[in-house]
């Protein structure tokens, strides 16, 4: 994965916040579902085209205390790493226009 690409969600993941410990996404091109704590749908929600992974990091360690540096850049990486995997994150086709819902994965 290039760190420098933006990160996007993809258009067609539906997400369902239930509580403020979390979220669920369901993918329906897939068919599948995840869970995701607080960190996950902060990152989550920050996959908006604009922010590649450094980005991401910077933000969830700005906007969480005592986050433990070393561990949360691989956590994070992993998240992501697994959300692209399963099509719930991509990167734009046109980086230049990331507004544009086309995406690969």
């Amino acid at each position: 994965m290039n760190e420098n690409e933006m990160l996007v969600r993809n258009p067609d993941v539906i997400l369902r916040e239930e509580d403020p410990d979390g979220a669920l996404l369901f993918n329906p091109d897939t068919n599948q579902v995840r869970v995701i704590n607080t960190t996950g749908l902060f990152i989550w929600k920050h996959c908006d085209g604009t922010r590649d992974l450094g980005a991401i990091i910077s933000a969830l360690k700005d906007a969480f205390d005592n986050v433990p540096e070393k561990e949360v850049a691989a956590q994070i990486h992993d998240f992501v790493a697994d959300m692209r995997a399963n099509g719930f994150i991509g990167v734009p086709i046109d980086p230049d226009n990331p507004s544009i819902p086309q995406m690969k994965y």
